[in-house]
């Protein structure tokens, strides 16, 4: 088992590359009923007039033919990224000649074209290239069968991944889906609301009833609504994973509550402060002012990897080249990593802690049929164990 790491901040923190007045989701979480969304058409790239988005009322079915590239990534990234790919789509026209169809939505207000992915049925209406920073599924199960799993669809991955994540795994041994970076998952401890107790090394020490009381994870509900509309079911499986859902159970017996994950960094360290440990992004805990009363640790079994993922459909993989090389280019890299997103470019990974350990469920468990009820229980583990909080009640495991 790897050390633990103790990552210390910079006094002066670096330039983001966020871009948005409102607060980022937090990544992993579970969200109804939409996931990514406006409330208004995206536009694509390169383009001068607004391109309907999938779906819309007057076409029959979900489609997204002609579309090129469907892209998300987590908020703080997003206005960056759309930027840079707006700039590649504009070269490629004048370079190529080839006017290449993108869309990335930027708001979370209402439906986007990811809410359709899962209803196309035929290879020629989806996106020759998704990228995505969703955990759900893509593809319905009819179209993995005939599309995914014949090869149909290709990994742009390049060979060259740091050692961490080729340990962890994130390495899809199918060659369907390529992982460009994660976001890691560590915990922002406050020192100064801790107290005399010990800081947690391990995923396994927030079972300890020694933290009853003092655990904050991320999510997010309206006000009045009796469950979490918003969660880290993420964090829920790949602990129960990792470690077993008796252990899960343990530490969702140590809840403190739920908040916001861009808030976190933001309470860790002061009066208001709501938990002695939060369960945040690597990139939000990173943001923590108070770096004398606040300390980021790496757990030793590993941080928490959430993927963002890309694929790419096979028969025209070489048109759509130039987007794929985008997120491996030594440039995307550097700035991915500078805000906390490792990046699996040949070159990326610069910023990982030494010795720094990666973990996450892996493909085959995302892939079984058995996983979704798997989840489902881990699911409502946690809502059970929010409704007693909630009831004031002592969260006994």
């Amino acid at each position: 088992m790897g050390a633990v790491t103790s990552i210390q901040l910079a006094t002066t923190p670096p330039p983001r590359a966020f871009g948005e007045a409102h607060a980022p989701r937090a990544f992993g979480e579970t969200h109804a009923p939409r996931a990514f969304g406006e409330t208004h058409t995206p536009r694509a790239f390169g383009e001068t007039h607004t391109p309907r988005a999938f779906g819309e009322t007057h076409t029959p079915r979900a489609t997204a033919r002609g579309w090129d590239f469907l892209g998300s990534c987590p908020a703080p990234l997003r206005m960056r990224m759309r930027d840079d790919l707006a700039d590649l789509l504009r070269e490629t026209h004048r370079t190529r000649g080839e006017r290449l169809k993108g869309c990335m939505p930027m708001g979370q207000g209402g439906r986007t074209p990811f809410e359709r992915l899962r209803h196309i049925r035929d290879l020629e209406d989806f996106p020759k290239l998704l990228a995505s920073a969703d955990h759900g599924n893509a593809f319905n199960r009819a179209f993995h069968a005939r599309h995914v799993e014949t090869g149909a669809f290709v990994a742009p991955q390049p060979a060259g991944a740091a050692a961490a994540f080729e340990n962890a795994g994130l390495i899809d041994p199918r060659g369907w889906i390529g992982v460009y970076a994660v976001a890691p998952f560590v915990l922002l401890v406050d020192r100064a609301r801790l107290g005399a107790r010990k800081i947690p090394k391990n995923w396994a020490d927030l079972a300890d009833p020694v933290y009853r009381g003092e655990i904050a994870l991320s999510g997010w509900r309206p006000e009045g609504a009796p469950q979490w509309r918003a969660f880290n079911q993420f964090f829920l499986v790949a602990v129960a994973r990792l470690l077993g859902e008796k252990v899960l159970r343990e530490v969702l017996a140590n809840l403190a509550g739920l908040a916001h994950s861009a808030q976190m960094p933001r309470l860790a360290g002061t009066a208001n402060s709501v938990a002695a440990i939060y369960v945040l992004p690597w990139a939000l805990a990173d943001m923590c002012p108070r770096r004398d009363r606040t300390e980021v640790l790496w757990p030793r079994e590993g941080a928490l990897a959430f993927p963002l993922w890309m694929t790419a459909q096979a028969a025209h993989s070489e048109r759509v080249a130039p987007l794929a090389d985008y997120f491996f280019s030594p440039k995307t890299a550097r700035w991915l990593d500078h805000n906390r997103y490792p990046s699996l470019a040949p070159t990326g990974g610069a910023t990982l802690p030494a010795d720094a350990r990666l973990a996450w469920p892996g493909w085959d468990f995302f892939r079984a049929r058995a996983s979704a009820a798997e989840i489902k229980r881990i699911t409502a583990l946690f809502h059970a164990a929010t409704e007693k909080l909630d009831r004031g009640q002592s969260l006994c495991a």
